[in-house]
């Protein structure tokens, strides 16, 4: 199933990614703007959402895919920091909250009808999910700061709302927005690349300070000469190779696959897959080559059992050629001859450097330190759970722990182990039911055709990847988990979930 991509609504979306971008920077280097801009794109937002919800939504999916913590755009006064991203959440909510009040007291829309929607879909049993941490945490008295911002990413859930009263969307417009955004992260990680492989200190240190303040990623030096970009949300990169991988078997010929190589269009998928294999090894997740192994791995078991051999060894061949790409297009930007390039990549080094001696590296030393103190804790409430802003002290490698703490003594609420965060934080009842839930969704999508196979790919990579780094409680995969449900919810044919 080919579905049309139109380039001219693609052009538009990156436009106005570029706008918010350069936006962004202004307003970082020059903060006196900073707060005159904010106010204006709230207004846009706010005029956006009133006339058109569907693409206040778009805009909040584009901020998703581009901006990891949704602070490209923000305001801050006293302590408090206000990002974009939740900033047009609250205004989206809002305006559908106040349309939705003024359509049901004018008996335009039956009440019934969105309380069925919620009730089949395990939203309202989600609901009452996190609900409970919140009783719990209250009631065990945990810090209130912590437990807001702990709750803060799973209540985005509630876009759910605004998402059900959408008649009709336009495939043509998440299409759009979707090709853009991932677009765009090809394309900025390109960018920070070669910034960070050609230009002078004094340019590097300005647009690092400038990603690491917006939290839209991580630039690190690695010993291998080399530097790590990762941006969180790469994780709708590797959903894309996943997905694209998949459905790459069904493209493939039993034979000649040169001629579908050279004239039917075998070279865009290699060259596709290949530059959105890129941004995954320049941000050298582990997590993430982790799970995309696995994959792969049951992948290729999968597509052995359904196709021929003949398909099996050729989709394995085009993804080496498109792993081949991936590096060639590194190898390129980093060597690229203008400026004089100052680094250099060495594949063999990085893997080293990222798989090797785990045991010395802060980040993978400090998970690991991390794991005992957790299942301590879970030990001693194992069903019902701690609440949100229950927190764990363990001993940290993290330079920036060690700086503030010479002996690594650290306390936080957030924690890497995102099932065991669940486990802990809601009890083991609840983790095993959300767990049901998602393996349900999962199949009843996988069910409805290629789209559906799609959806349920995406989860499935987002609960994997969520079991090293969490995903499923953030805004960045509580969205797909969210596009999946209203996905399903459009099927008359569409199964009840609320009894999971």
């Amino acid at each position: 199933m080919a579905l049309p991509v139109n380039w001219t609504k693609v052009r538009y979306v990156l436009e106005g990614i570029i706008i918010v971008e350069l936006l962004s920077a202004l307003t970082y280097f020059y903060p006196l703007l900073g707060p005159w801009i904010f106010i204006l794109v709230m207004a846009a937002s706010l005029y956006l959402a009133i006339v058109r919800l569907d693409w206040a939504i778009y805009v909040l999916l584009i901020d998703l895919i581009i901006d990891s913590k949704g602070y490209l755009l923000s305001y801050s006064w006293g302590g408090f920091r206000l990002s974009w991203r939740i900033g047009l959440w609250l205004i989206i909510m809002a305006v559908w909250f106040i349309k939705e009040f003024i359509a049901i007291r004018h008996h335009q829309k039956p009440l019934t009808l969105e309380w069925r929607k919620w009730k089949s879909s395990g939203v309202v049993i989600f609901l009452l999910m996190l609900a409970w941490g919140i009783i719990n945490g209250l009631i065990r008295g945990n810090n209130l700061s912590n437990l807001f911002f702990d709750a803060n990413g799973w209540l985005f859930v509630l876009i759910i709302g605004p998402l059900f009263s959408i008649k009709k969307w336009s495939s043509a417009d998440w299409l759009a927005v979707l090709t853009a955004g991932t677009g765009w992260l090809v394309a900025k990680t390109s960018l920070l690349l070669y910034s960070f492989t050609h230009l002078s200190s004094t340019w590097q240190s300005m647009i690092y300070r400038w990603v690491r303040d917006t939290q839209v990623g991580e630039i690190t030096k690695m010993s291998a000469q080399f530097y790590r970009i990762f941006f969180q949300s790469h994780i709708y990169l590797l959903i894309l190779v996943v997905i694209a991988s998949w459905f790459l078997a069904t493209k493939l010929p039993h034979d000649r696959w040169e001629k579908w190589f050279a004239k039917d269009g075998g070279y865009l998928w290699i060259i596709g897959l290949g530059l959105v294999l890129m941004p995954i090894i320049v941000g050298s997740s582990r997590t993430f080559w982790l799970a995309l192994g696995v994959l792969m791995f049951v992948m290729l078991i999968a597509i052995a059992r359904r196709y021929h051999w003949s398909i099996t060894w050729r989709w394995l061949m085009t993804m080496i050629l498109a792993g081949l790409v991936s590096l060639a297009s590194i190898f390129i930007i980093v060597n690229f001859p203008w400026p004089r390039p100052q680094l250099s990549f060495r594949p063999a080094d990085i893997i080293e450097e990222r798989l090797g001696d785990l045991e010395s590296e802060a980040g993978a030393s400090s998970r690991w330190s991390l794991l005992p103190a957790m299942l301590k804790s879970i030990v001693q409430a194992p069903l019902l759970g701690y609440g949100f802003g229950a927190t764990i002290t363990y001993i940290s490698a993290d330079p920036r722990v060690l700086a503030q703490n010479p002996q690594g003594s650290y306390t936080t609420y957030a924690f890497e182990w995102g099932w065991l965060d669940i486990i802990f934080k809601f009890g083991l009842i609840l983790a095993l039911w959300y767990l049901i839930w998602l393996i349900r969704l999962i199949g009843q999508a996988w069910r409805h055709g290629v789209v559906g196979q799609a959806w349920a790919l995406g989860l499935s990579t987002l609960a994997l990847v969520h079991v090293f780094s969490p995903y499923l409680n953030h805004p960045l995969g509580i969205i797909w988990l969210v596009g999946i449900i209203v996905w399903l919810s459009s099927h008359k044919h569409y199964e009840s979930l609320h009894s999971c």
